[in-house]
């Protein structure tokens, strides 16, 4: 049900669209339109102005070289009717040889070859009467152009040799060819193209030739033809009789930021259809996938770690939360797979130590009881008719009891060494080592360094356990002989514990511990991390291993 605040406000919005939004955006569309129509015709006079001159110039260029060449055509035809022979020629002046890179021939009034120098192509026997210069073999891939002049007498025409290549045609057309959209031809008398933007173009009739669409300029003048957006501009190179024809559309010249201009108004048409598109992506594809992700992230707290992991689509930041998270619930599922282990360990530790300690309390107090109560009979009996013989009973039921007192005092100090309370941390850890020292072949060193003093009791009773775990796991798995507890009192309580063992290979995270069987190293970072201490293990095979527990400033 639509409430009538609600509609209210759609109608205010529908009244804001059709009389102000509407109609500047028409009003808009308007002048981009027109604006962009005179740019259209300005930019295509433009252009079209720019390649005509360019295309002037180029020609113009390209007819002054060839005069030169035809000129000096003319000087080495006089010398040679005064008698010089060509091959003279050549050896005073050896740069004609790249002046008519083609090849020079001479010939008499009758048309008969007298001399000829030609270093590739033999064009002797398609030798021309015509003045005008010609193109030799379209289809080489260095097209030549043939020209020719007579002497002074008229006893001698020397024709040469000239490539586009010798001519220069690349530096006269080099701003047409600079541009990446402009198509250019240099066409023959026939009408062959001899050079152009485009190799597979060379060889072709300009009608045939696709890039030009079907215009078709005049050879003789320059013209200047429209098609769609294409520019065509055509102008004559002289005494070559050739045209020089270049293509290009007007479009490829304007500048990206000034069409961004030009259609800029335009943007404001679909702002509304855009701010409708991105609402629309907001909700698909963030929104919902987060809401989704976020699903999936509370069912990790009822142990189904499988969910996070199944595609909930979105952004790709979207995607690399969802996959942190899913290594992160990889991690949680390790670490609870190794705290139930560690637990496990616990209760099985827990258990094992409920059966010792039935097994001694059986073994050892129960019997001493036994033999007590044995000896206190005998004694009875033997106090009426031998005094002597009680008293000797009497006194192996003191020696007896005595000894039942020692075992069950190592007892409870192996539960709990009750001498920490009383005399503190430094003294309960030289016991131990003394007592590991006598009961092994290990050697054992303790080092207290700074000025002593009290912890916390759960401080120091961590210490300890630490220490005597460290003490357990040599003796069963380090194989060491050496074995050395320092204590130092500083501005931070450091405990640090090494042995010369085989060591052994630690796991990436504390968290693998368990999982690796070492559960006597989970109990130690249990223990530092109770006291905000930090724990760094550090070992490697065949290299012993080093323990440091280091508390923090704030409990001293």
């Amino acid at each position: 049900m639509v409430t009538p605040l609600f509609a209210r406000r759609r109608s205010l919005i529908v009244q804001l669209t059709g009389l102000i939004v509407l109609p500047i955006l028409l009003t808009l569309v308007g002048v981009a339109y027109g604006g962009v129509t005179l740019h259209e015709h300005a930019m295509r006079d433009l252009v079209g102005d720019r390649d005509a001159r360019a295309t002037r110039a180029a020609a113009q260029a390209l007819t002054d070289r060839f005069t030169q060449r035809q000129l000096t055509l003319r000087v080495l035809a006089n010398r040679l009717a005064d008698g010089v022979s060509l091959v003279q020629l050549l050896d005073e002046a050896p740069e004609l040889r790249q002046v008519f890179d083609g090849g020079l021939v001479m010939v008499d009034k009758l048309g008969v070859v007298r001399e000829a120098w030609q270093p590739a192509t033999d064009w002797t026997a398609s030798l021309r009467s015509a003045a005008t210069p010609w193109v030799l073999e379209h289809d080489l891939s260095i097209p030549l152009v043939i020209a020719n002049a007579s002497s002074a007498n008229q006893q001698v025409i020397l024709f040469g040799g000239i490539s586009l290549t010798n001519l220069n045609a690349a530096e006269a057309m080099g701003m047409l060819r600079s541009a990446s959209q402009t198509h250019f031809f240099l066409v023959a008398d026939d009408r062959h193209i001899i050079d152009a933007s485009a190799a597979s173009d060379l060889g072709h009739v300009l009608s045939d030739t696709p890039v030009l669409n079907g215009v078709t300029p005049q050879m003789s003048d320059m013209t200047h033809t429209d098609q769609e957006d294409l520019i065509t501009v055509s102008s004559h190179v002289e005494v070559l009789n050739w045209t020089l024809v270049v293509q290009e559309s007007w479009q490829n010249l304007t500048s990206p930021a000034l069409r961004f201009s030009l259609v800029a108004p335009l943007a404001m048409i679909p702002a509304v259809l855009l701010a409708m598109s991105v609402l629309v992506f907001g909700v698909t594809r963030i929104v919902l996938p987060l809401q989704r992700l976020g699903r999936s992230a509370a069912r990790l707290s009822w142990g189904d770690y499988a969910l996070i992991g199944q595609p909930v689509g979105g952004v790709q930041e979207i995607r690399d939360l969802q996959i942190t998270l899913s290594h992160m619930a990889q991690r949680l599922q390790q670490a609870q797979s190794g705290m139930h282990s560690y637990i496990g360990a616990v209760l099985r530790g827990q258990e094992d130590e409920r059966k010792r300690l039935s097994r001694e309390l059986h073994d050892d107090t129960l019997q001493s009881l036994i033999a007590l109560d044995q000896q206190r009979q005998m004694a009875q009996r033997a106090l009426e008719r031998n005094p002597a013989k009680a008293a000797q009973h009497l006194e192996q039921l003191r020696t007896m009891i005595e000894e039942a007192s020692q075992n069950l005092r190592a007892m409870l100090r192996n539960l709990r060494p009750s001498y920490i309370e009383d005399l503190g941390l430094v003294p309960a850890l030289e016991m131990l080592c003394t007592q590991t020292r006598d009961a092994s072949a290990l050697a054992v060193h303790f080092q207290a360094q700074g000025v002593v003093r009290r912890l916390a009791l759960t401080e120091e009773l961590s210490l300890y356990r630490i220490t005597q775990e460290a003490v357990t796991n040599t003796l069963r798995y380090a194989q060491a002989k050496a074995f050395k507890v320092t204590l130092c009192f500083a501005e931070q309580i450091m405990l640090t514990i090494t042995d010369d063992g085989q060591g052994f290979t630690v796991p990436e995270r504390p968290g693998l511990f368990a999982q690796a069987g070492h559960y006597g190293l989970v109990g130690m970072v249990e223990r530092a991390e109770q006291m905000h201490a930090q724990f760094t293990l550090d070992s490697t095979p065949g290299s012993g291993t080093r323990i440091t527990v280091q508390l923090p400033k704030r409990l001293l």
